[in-house]
């Protein structure tokens, strides 16, 4: 096996335990399911994979990675303040659409990572990944004069991020929301007010 071809074989694998976990969760999942998902043995998913757990670890890894380049396509499309607000919130209320596993994923990991210290380790690099993209992000379209925030940049990633994982995790207990035109109306108006420093 060359190496590319193990790189798409983990890379197979590492498909199949996402759609997996997405579907029936942290606890119902098991590597004969992974396997079969990804049409291998279950000895050549354990060459890759040592466990259930460091699978949940990659796939949170993985899903970091994701996370990051939403959040840099979103700010690269947008030319003002409107449009990263209407391009967040939008995103959100339509998440199925841009990233379906995203959201239950990360909420399963948070679960798991209380007794994981592997997948608790992963889960802080995400977020401290995921903050930093988002400040860095926010810092280059303050740079352009795309917005204009009156308060600290640290901070204000930090509460984008709270208010996208908060309304993501209504919207998944709550999939109706999605309809809900108050929410997303104020959703955007509020962040529209943070990135411009106006009311």
């Amino acid at each position: 096996m060359t190496p590319q071809d193990s790189d798409q074989k983990a890379q197979q694998i590492l498909n199949a335990a996402r759609k997996v976990l997405a579907q029936q969760g942290y606890a119902a999942t098991t590597i004969k399911q992974v396997a079969a998902e990804a049409g291998v043995s279950r000895g050549l998913l354990h060459y890759y994979f040592e466990n259930k757990e460091d699978m949940l670890a990659r796939v949170v890894e993985a899903s970091g990675e994701a996370t990051i380049k939403l959040v840099q396509m979103l700010f690269e499309q947008s030319q003002s303040a409107d449009d990263l607000a209407s391009g967040l919130t939008g995103a959100l209320r339509n998440i199925e659409l841009v990233a379906p596993d995203l959201f239950p994923l990360f909420f399963e990991s948070w679960s798991v990572s209380r007794q994981s210290p592997t997948v608790a380790h992963e889960l802080k690099l995400l977020f401290q990944q995921s903050r930093q993209a988002f400040h860095d992000a926010l810092e280059e379209a303050a740079a352009r004069g795309m917005i204009a925030p009156a308060v600290p940049l640290e901070g204000l990633a930090a509460l984008l991020m709270g208010i996208l994982d908060g309304l993501a995790l209504q919207r998944i207990t709550e999939p109706e929301i999605a309809d809900n035109d108050a929410i997303w109306t104020a959703t955007e108006a509020a962040i529209r007010e943070l990135l411009s420093g106006k009311k």
